[in-house]
């Protein structure tokens, strides 16, 4: 089952590397008790890791909740083309641009982040944790056994009205399968991925049943929030599903323009069943009255209109531009937080030399990986942000500073240690190799190349296309070391990927280094097969040590990014996504206090 949901994974993954490629702690004040995902600083900026955020305090609003104005997000995703407005088409970028009038089954659970317990900070794409979840279409859900999923779906929730499409009724369970059926279908690009689902049925107006045919804990998120999973009515199908014209849904707002090239524009869904409750009151969803989504490819061009107020919310930016943003505006509100995404070196361990794992180490400690987060980020970055990823709490993810000295050393630099276990591997000259790049990571290669001739490796670097790149990456097919850009989903997801697979070989693939060890696998099969959570968690954090020990890859970090809004912009505590790029909920909760924003900058 894991095997071909990697694929679906991994190219979603490629685009949220190749945005950080090119992405200090801030000097301006942040709201005071907000919470940003990072480590800890000598400033007071950053407060690190899931579990502590719940010791910070968050404030309450000067004013309550107002309806009405229009909410201006911008980001590197809504700089791009929308790719489709069909679910099952296999275009990532639905989930944002659908996601405004479509809902899914779960969704992150909001009070479990910086507005409320601070258990999760909701600044990744992908993966949250199962307890960090909460129903969104879906009332409840159970899981009787391992290969069965049960979910309860809320009463009385209606699709929208839409002349020529559908009048507004009831959303039920034989929408949910006729999703899933049409997805399972032959028409379906998402087909091919979802091939462990045996079946989908709804034994009651309310009720759907998921079987599968084999076990997996990332269950939730595959049938509860992942890609594909948009629930819309037949009647859309029949209308046309992939017109914008038709567009029809659920959720909080409705699809009013969309001028090609241009923007996006989205109205308040008057009939929305979903409610929110600030200081003890309940209000009903969403409260700006419009969504606008500018798409503005030019970095530059999306800073200037932040600047000006044009835009409210800049969702994602470089640590290159804090500095220049402090200058101009000092009145924006910053975030600092760390995604799920970092560069890395691997090395093919079934291939000589590099089946030698002194070789392996001697490559990881010829690279002065801290100099590289220093140089190319400016020391807005993190060495150890892989497999496991620094924002998992502790029960899976061990840092830096706990790793047994066996898997610690490698993130330090020793050049001369490095010769030496070459010569006791029995390359005392070194020995020529080549480094398949892609050339978004071109200075992070040089680099690498650089250190590499000090101890006497000559590095040829074949610099390769987009295309050409992610073929030889998701075949690995790459004869020795290949640079790579991309992330962590959850924490078995990522295991997984290193695991072998249990039943069919033939299906291994997007294991870069080609990792096969017997004793890695036993302890990643054996947590597919725990349901017990903290039990699975346990065995995990096991392996990721043990697969670090092994050294598969020489570790280049990633890099910090910001999110900034202005203070009009209301109830927003800086969380990026409740889903895979769905940030539609979190908008749903924004008011914008307008009597603010005309005393800023003379516009409301």
């Amino acid at each position: 089952m894991q095997r071909k949901f990697v694929w679906l994974i991994l190219s979603f993954l490629i685009v949220l590397a190749l945005v950080l490629v090119s992405c200090r702690p801030a000097a301006v004040e942040e709201e005071e008790g907000k919470v940003i995902t990072g480590k800890v600083t000598e400033e007071k900026e950053v407060v690190t890791k899931e579990k502590e955020k719940a010791e910070v305090p968050v404030p309450k609003e000067e004013k309550g909740p107002q309806y009405g104005g229009t909410l201006r997000p911008i980001s590197n995703v809504t700089a791009i083309e929308p790719m489709s407005w069909d679910p099952i088409d296999n275009r990532w970028k639905v989930n944002y641009d659908a996601g405004f009038y479509m809902e899914q089954l779960a969704v992150g659970d909001l009070s479990k982040g910086p507005r409320g317990t601070g258990e999760f900070g909701f600044t990744t794409y992908f993966g949250i944790p199962d307890d960090c979840l909460t129903g969104e279409l879906a009332e409840s859900w159970e899981q009787p056994d391992p290969l069965t999923l049960i979910y309860h779906l809320r009463k009385g929730i209606r699709w929208q009205d839409k002349p020529g499409v559908m009048t507004a009724r009831e959303f039920v369970a034989d929408d949910v399968v006729f999703c899933w059926n049409r997805l399972l279908s032959e028409e379906s690009q998402g087909r091919s991925f979802f091939t462990f689902v045996e079946s989908v049925t709804a034994p009651d107006k309310y009720t759907v049943v998921f079987k599968i045919s084999e076990s997996n804990p990332d269950i939730m998120m595959v049938f509860g929030y992942q890609y594909y999973t948009l629930m819309y009515p037949p009647e859309l199908v029949k209308a046309g599903i992939d017109d914008w014209k038709n567009a029809v849904g659920t959720g909080p707002f409705m699809l009013e323009d969309y001028v090609r090239g241009s923007s996006q524009t989205y109205v308040r869904n008057p009939n929305y069943w979903g409610t929110t409750v600030i200081d003890g009151k309940e209000y009903r969803l969403p409260f700006v009255d419009k969504v606008e989504l500018a798409m503005i490819p030019d970095e530059s061009t999306r800073l200037a209109a932040l600047r000006t107020g044009k835009i409210d919310v800049l969702e994602l930016t470089s640590w290159k531009y804090k500095d220049t943003l402090e200058q101009t505006t000092p009145e924006l509100i910053r975030t600092r937080f760390l995604l799920t995404a970092t560069v890395f070196v691997a090395m093919r361990m079934d291939e000589p030399p590099f089946d030698d794992i002194r070789v392996r180490r001697a490559l990881s400690l010829a690279v002065d990986q801290q100099g590289m987060i220093d140089g190319i980020y400016g020391g807005e970055g993190e060495v150890l942000n892989y497999p496991m990823h620094m924002v998992w709490p502790e029960s899976v993810y061990t840092p830096l500073e706990k790793l047994p000295e066996s898997a610690r050393e490698q993130f330090e630099y020793k050049p001369e240690k490095a010769k030496q276990l070459l010569a006791e591997a029995g390359y005392p000259s070194g020995f020529n190799t080549e480094l398949i790049v892609y050339s978004a990571f071109g200075e992070q290669a040089s680099m690498v190349a650089s250190y590499w001739e000090d101890i006497g490796v000559n590095c040829e670097l074949k610099t390769v296309d987009y295309a050409t790149w992610t073929g030889i990456w998701y075949g690995a097919t790459h004869r020795q070391t290949i640079l790579v850009g991309t992330g962590a989903i959850t924490p078995y997801w990522i295991m997984d990927k290193y695991a072998w697979q249990r039943k069919n070989e033939a299906l291994q693939n997007v294991n870069e280094p080609r990792f096969n060890d017997s004793h890695f696998n036993e302890l990643v099969w054996k947590a597919g097969d725990t349901l017990d959570p903290d039990e699975r968690a346990a065995i995990l954090k096991e392996a990721n040590v043990y697969l670090l020990e092994q050294v598969p890859f020489v570790m280049l970090g990633g890099s910090y990014n910001y999110h900034y809004k202005w203070p009009w912009v209301k109830n927003l505590y800086n969380e990026i996504n409740v889903g895979c790029y769905r940030p539609q909920p979190i908008y749903a909760r924004v008011w914008i206090d307008q009597d603010l924003k005309y005393k800023m900058i003379g516009q409301r």
